[in-house]
């Protein structure tokens, strides 16, 4: 195999893919693991066993139970954030292009709550450990980033110039309701219909095209003065 103009040793290439097959198989057994388990009944003696392999590989491939955890989660995240991308349609009016990222996300949630709720654990045990709240706190960061990326395309579509740094607030904010509604879901489901995701984040995209104050709060910017009559929204030049 070709690299760079050289060739590749066989050997090195096999070993790359053995080694990748490997981490494979531990996620998609430590993930069995901890949705029987839980992440504090979960040993990396029961995820090397049902994966086939020694502890030592655990160890190895990830170093301990936490970053196995952090790992899964982080795969998981990049899928969903694929399929954000997919879902999201610049064919529909603005305040419909979030109605189906956020009825597959909370589709996911009800279809499967283990993952979420592993999530739940391990940023409880990230607030002790400043290493895995950063990395945490990077991956999530990536969903936001996508959401901020949704904002931007639809304004660029519809024409308005949002205030610096509104954008990039929307993305946080779907990305908290993202977590906070399915957080209240799976303790009371009949409080937290599943398409009250979408319906929060489609009211936020109308308020923040209809009012230039919206905007401005959103962006945190200072609101307009009581008494003063709106301006309309900002229009891009051209």
């Amino acid at each position: 195999m070709a690299a760079g103009g050289t060739l590749m040793p066989r050997g090195s290439f096999d070993r790359s893919a053995r080694r990748a097959s490997t981490r494979a198989s531990l996620l998609e057994a430590a993930a069995r693991v901890y949705a029987r388990r839980g992440f504090s009944g979960a040993t990396l003696n029961e995820v090397a066993a049902e994966a086939g392999f020694t502890k030592g590989a655990v160890y190895d491939h990830f170093g301990s139970k936490e970053n196995l955890l952090l790992a899964l989660w982080e795969e998981y995240l990049a899928d969903q954030i694929a399929e954000q991308l997919a879902l999201f349609d610049r064919g529909r009016d603005s305040w419909e292009r979030p109605l189906a990222g956020s009825a597959r996300w909370m589709e996911l949630l009800e279809h499967d709550p283990d993952p979420f709720r592993l999530f739940v654990e391990l940023w409880v045990y990230a607030q002790r450990e400043e290493r895995l709240r950063s990395r945490l706190a990077g991956a999530l960061g990536a969903l936001a980033q996508t959401f901020a990326g949704f904002a931007e395309t639809t304004a660029s579509d519809t024409g308005l110039d949002p205030p610096p740094g509104a954008n990039e607030r929307f993305g946080t904010v779907t990305l908290a309701l993202g977590i906070g509604l399915p957080m209240l879901r799976l303790l009371d489901p009949a409080s937290v219909p599943s398409s009250l995701l979408g319906a929060v984040v489609s009211v936020l995209v109308r308020a923040a095209e209809a009012d230039p104050a919206a905007m401005e709060l959103l962006a945190g910017g200072e609101a307009l003065t009581a008494g003063a009559a709106p301006s309309p929204p900002r229009q891009r030049a051209g």
